[in-house]
């Protein structure tokens, strides 16, 4: 498909914050966002066995390439540090315009083996870090009273993954994503949920692999391919964007139908009367494509 270029997207006079943008696609987009004129606040509590701090190794090349950025290093899984976090934000740039949550980590557990503390560790960065985050950001959008731009990062993983904790983890931020968006709508702040596929420190699953859902093979598996997506939705552009599920990988994207919202192809089926257990197993298996098999 072949797309014409429209007006050119700018961030002048934005700030933005990007949660868990030492490295991989949260570098990526901080580096995006600063290209287009925002000011970013690069955070990762990263540091590498040199002694290398992620985040103002990025904050420096931002910098260097004329861009405005600070370092942060606070946790974003606990709520008071998100709220530093945000804080850090306005008191170097002066406000918060967009905030972006790629922060993540991972571990593989199944549910037969999964100990509680393996799953403490991914919803807490995952899950409790998007909730911390979304919280503290929405606060401050609101009360400087003219809106603001919110891209949560999911996965497909959440509804095709095998890994308990991290899929559950990924699942939930589309749920509370939706959510955010249907509160904040009225104070002009919009949450679009990013599904991103993209070879990183965490995941170097050749893109072969990475089909699930029925998506073909992207060509291209490097962050910087992800990043001008956000940064679109980051925009003014987009303002009229909310509540949406968007899939992107190298070239590709693919805009998801809201979950769950009643359409033209979806089966429903009123009964007369109170179904039986019996005439469920006559009807159902027909309309989730089974017919009948088990």
């Amino acid at each position: 498909m072949t797309v014409s270029s429209s007006a050119q997207v700018r961030l002048d006079g934005k700030v933005a914050v990007v949660s868990g943008s030492g490295r991989g696609l949260g570098r990526a987009i901080a580096r995006e966002l600063a290209a287009r004129g925002a000011a970013v606040v690069v955070n990762d509590v990263f540091i590498g066995p040199d002694g290398a701090v992620a985040a103002e190794e990025v904050a420096g090349e931002i910098t260097v390439a004329g861009g405005r950025a600070v370092a942060d290093s606070h946790d974003v899984s606990d709520f008071a540090a998100a709220e530093a976090m945000i804080a850090h934000a306005v008191e170097a740039f002066g406000r918060l315009d967009i905030l972006v949550t790629p922060a993540g980590n991972y571990r593989p557990s199944n549910i037969l083996d999964l100990e509680e503390d393996e799953w403490d560790l991914i919803t807490a960065v995952h899950l409790d870090g998007h909730v911390a985050c979304l919280r503290a950001a929405a606060r401050q959008m609101i009360a400087q009273g003219d809106g603001g731009r919110i891209v949560t990062v999911s996965s497909r993983g959440g509804l095709f993954g095998t890994q308990v904790a991290y899929s559950g983890a990924k699942a939930a931020i589309m749920g509370l994503s939706s959510a955010a968006a249907l509160e904040l709508k009225e104070h002009g702040i919009t949450v679009n949920c990013l599904l991103p596929s993209a070879m990183t420190q965490l995941f170097s699953i050749p893109a072969g692999n990475r089909r699930f859902g029925g998506m073909p093979e992207t060509l291209h598996m490097e962050p910087d391919y992800v990043a001008p997506l956000v940064a679109y939705l980051a925009s003014a552009a987009a303002g009229v964007i909310t509540g949406r599920f968007i899939y992107a990988a190298g070239t590709d994207i693919c805009a998801y139908a809201p979950p769950l919202q009643f359409a033209d192809h979806t089966t429903f089926a009123r009964h007369s009367e109170a179904w039986t257990a019996e005439e469920l197993a006559a009807y159902l298996p027909a309309v989730l494509g089974l017919d009948g098999r088990r």
